[in-house]
């Protein structure tokens, strides 16, 4: 338990450090220790799709051409590796000595912190900082794009657009782009309700939705259409899930949330602002750009793809960095591609089952299955995925196993 408890719980430590890009690898190696020493390690029924995927993106990185490059690969592969521990490790951990309340409180935690981040970046928004290990590492290494973001960290994106009455200032830390701080807080929305009715206590409950009113603040600077609609989305498709079984109470609820939070958008001006940056910036005209542009260039390299996102030949950015969908694709190649989604639908399609009470561990990995298309999900996005999908086919297979026995949650 201890090495899960680490990774959330003390992420902060880890962030000021500069271990964040490498505590993923760093409580991966005790995760294969108990393992190999359990023995009797299994897995879920399809998981060989996630290995073919990870030997297709290793084998695409023979495409790269510079050191950079590969210094960035190299921290992509760490993270799906780590990522991919940690999905093996929770779903063969007992429930007793790994339960989901427990596991859904280290998230809760570090829930907390990434919102303790975002006031960051609304109240210091040129803040940053370096390192210790930002400063050991040669400069071969931290002139990497990638590897700089997350040594020399901001608390938020400044962006000045043309055309802009002012700057946007929109909040990032303790991620290096305002886009993982919105995926991250949209992901862990499900574990954290799922928390609330599980695991804590009145007091605690109460704490909670203080604390999720008051991330209100951070999460509607970020003016992050993607986030919004990622747990709008999730919300009522939980929420529908419990009406389908009689349960229309949560269903009333989550609807009346959702449409106060609307109107606190509308009312704060943040509807205008995401309009107004929309407008200014082409940022979906850009969008569609740059998704084309990653589908062409793709087709010059279809199997292995180009290793990493490329320079764009006619916008500013990147491609391959508008969305996991598309960075595996251009990075990695067709192949790559199918397999990653086959594995990702078949996840989110397999943990439907799990018991009402638990649907919030299923509705991670469903809320994936779209976002994907617009964020990044290859850190720690991806970790709190496996952990959720895990839990719930964990869950799933001692129910069958066990058809009288009654879900540990505690």
């Amino acid at each position: 338990m201890w090495p899960l408890q680490a990774l959330f719980v003390l992420y902060p430590l880890w962030w000021v450090i500069g271990l964040a890009p490498f505590v993923g690898a760093m409580v991966s190696v005790p995760m294969v220790r108990y393992l190999s020493r359990r023995g009797h390690t299994v897995v879920p029924r399809g998981f060989g799709l996630w290995l073919l995927f990870m030997f297709a993106m290793i084998l695409a990185s023979t495409q790269l051409d510079s050191a950079p490059r590969l210094i960035g690969a190299v921290f992509r592969i760490m993270a799906y590796a780590s990522a991919t521990i940690v999905f093996v490790y929770v779903y063969n951990s007992s429930r007793e000595r790994l339960p989901v309340s427990r596991m859904t409180g280290f998230v809760v935690v570090f829930w907390a912190f990434v919102i303790v981040g975002g006031y960051l970046g609304v109240l210091f928004p040129e803040g940053s900082f370096t390192t210790p290990i930002g400063r050991l590492l040669p400069g071969s290494i931290t002139s990497n794009e990638l590897v700089s973001s997350l040594l020399f960290p901001k608390f938020a994106e400044v962006q000045e657009i043309w055309g802009a009455d002012q700057p946007f200032v929109r909040p990032s830390a303790p991620f290096p782009y305002t886009n993982a701080w919105g995926s991250h807080y949209a992901l862990m929305v499900p574990l954290v309700l799922l928390y609330m009715r599980i695991g804590a206590s009145p007091k605690q409950r109460v704490v909670l939705a203080v604390l999720g009113a008051a991330s209100f603040v951070p999460a509607f600077a970020t003016l992050n259409r993607g986030m919004l609609v990622a747990v709008g989305v999730g919300l009522l498709y939980a929420a529908l899930r419990y009406a389908a079984r009689g349960q229309i109470g949560g269903l009333i609820a989550i609807s009346g949330v959702m449409a106060v939070g609307g109107v606190v958008a509308y009312l704060t001006g943040v509807v205008d602002s995401i309009a107004s940056r929309t407008e200014v910036s082409g940022s979906n005209d850009d969008r569609v750009g740059i998704y084309t542009e990653a589908f062409t260039r793709t087709l010059e390299s279809p199997l292995l793809g180009w290793g990493a996102p490329r320079p764009s030949l006619t916008i500013g950015v990147s491609v391959g960095t508008q969305g996991q969908f598309w960075n595996i694709m251009f990075s990695f190649g067709f192949p790559a591609l199918i397999l990653y989604t086959s594995f990702l639908v078949l996840l989110a399609w397999r943990t439907r089952r799990v018991e009402l009470g638990l649907i919030w561990l299923h509705v991670v990995p469903a809320m994936a299955t779209f976002m994907i298309f617009y964020y990044g999900l290859d850190s720690t996005q991806l970790v709190i995925i496996f952990l959720a999908g895990a839990l719930a086919l964990r869950e799933i297979r001692h129910s069958s196993l066990s058809p009288s026995a009654k879900v540990s949650q505690r």
